[in-house]
């Protein structure tokens, strides 16, 4: 196994760890916080340095998740808002604003979840 794909494995069981002491489950969709399928996609893609709409989100949203406490990788993809909004353009250049914005309020949606959603 190369460096990069244990550090994508290590990363992927330190999110399990953290997300299961905070919330009870072992990923965010399963803890049912609103976005979290699609959180728990990008944290997995970012792990493995893959550029896709969950990673772009991630990276978008990764200051208020970062608040939040959200274990994200030191890296993060620059100009995510930007290469976002372009990789939604290249499936459908008339819907890409809406799916846009969309995706933006899941990350919202799930940012202000994580605040109120723990273990008691």
């Amino acid at each position: 196994m190369s460096p990069e794909a244990r550090s994508a494995v290590a990363r992927q069981a330190a999110i399990r760890r953290w997300t299961r002491t905070r919330f009870g489950a072992d990923n965010f969709h399963t803890a049912g916080l609103p976005g979290g399928e699609i959180i728990d996609a990008g944290l997995i893609d970012l792990a493995r340095g893959e550029e896709s709409i969950a990673s772009l989100l991630v990276s978008l949203a990764a200051p208020r998740l970062r608040r939040e406490r959200v274990p994200l990788p030191r890296e993060v993809f620059a100009d995510a808002d930007v290469r976002l909004y372009r990789l939604l353009e290249r499936s459908n250049v008339e819907l890409a604003h809406a799916r846009y914005l969309a995706y933006l309020r899941q990350a919202a949606s799930f940012a202000d979840a994580c605040v109120s959603a723990r273990v008691a």
